[in-house]
């Protein structure tokens, strides 16, 4: 349970001074190496065993959403320019921060300004971590030194989740325009390189869950009888983990 409660409001500081909460609530807890925040209506695509593999790849490096390009740019018209001369990125506020990363948002001067100037501008949880992530020059450890525009396959993957804003068809349905995922969209789940997919509603085509609950069981006892190999070669050869802080 979070040290501190808050009343969150979609669009504004709220939904973003929950994960700093956590943050710092989980820096007094020694040995873990990575963040990642959800929501509750997600569900994991790998195994356990699988992600652990996966972050050992990763080696440090972070994983966030990260666009100037789609970027909805009026947010940020506020007479303030960023400080530090910072470039604003709009990402996801859902992320895979190592430690250190998180131990800089927490108690870095730069991190406090930086946060200071989105609590001024529109939807700040889509361009906090996002920004920070995606501007080296400021040489938080793990982040990305590369050429921007987040894009599956193509220049820079987001994997810390999987999320369907009409990008592929939607088995299930669609709430405020993502996609909610069904039964339709079991295979296309059982094949992302992603860490987590997001939505899914517990009361809506529930054998959908209890279909992913299964795959993930029989993955998991499979190998650990030695019947399955993880293959990280994917992971292994994504640009955005060498070419980091």
């Amino acid at each position: 349970m979070a040290s501190k409660r808050i009343e969150v409001t979609w669009g504004t500081m709220s939904v973003l001074l929950p994960e700093l909460t956590c943050m710092k609530d989980l820096l007094s807890i020694p040995k873990w190496k990575y963040f990642i925040n959800l929501t509750g209506q997600e569900f994991p695509l790998p195994t356990n065993y699988e992600l652990v593999k996966i972050l050992k790849v990763y080696n440090g490096s972070n994983d966030g959403e990260g666009t100037i390009k789609r970027a909805n740019k009026e947010r940020w018209n506020i007479k303030e320019k960023p400080p530090h001369d910072i470039v604003p990125v709009k990402g996801s506020v859902h992320v895979t921060l190592n430690r250190r990363f998180v131990e800089y948002v927490i108690t870095n001067r730069v991190a406090a300004d930086l946060l200071k100037w989105v609590n001024k501008t529109g939807i700040p949880d889509e361009t906090f971590f996002a920004t920070l992530i995606h501007n080296p020059q400021l040489e938080i450890p793990g982040s990305f030194k590369g050429k921007l525009e987040t894009d599956f396959g193509i220049r820079k993957p987001f994997l810390s989740q999987f999320k369907n804003w009409n990008s592929w068809p939607c088995g299930g349905k669609y709430v405020r325009s993502i996609c909610i995922f069904g039964i339709e969209d079991l295979a296309r789940l059982a094949r992302r390189p992603e860490f987590f997919a997001n939505k899914f509603h517990s009361n809506y085509q529930g054998h959908t869950l209890l279909c992913m609950d299964q795959l993930i069981y029989n993955r998991t006892r499979d190998e650990y009888l030695h019947r399955l190999k993880f293959d990280t070669k994917y992971y292994e050869s994504l640009k955005h983990i060498k070419n980091v802080v």
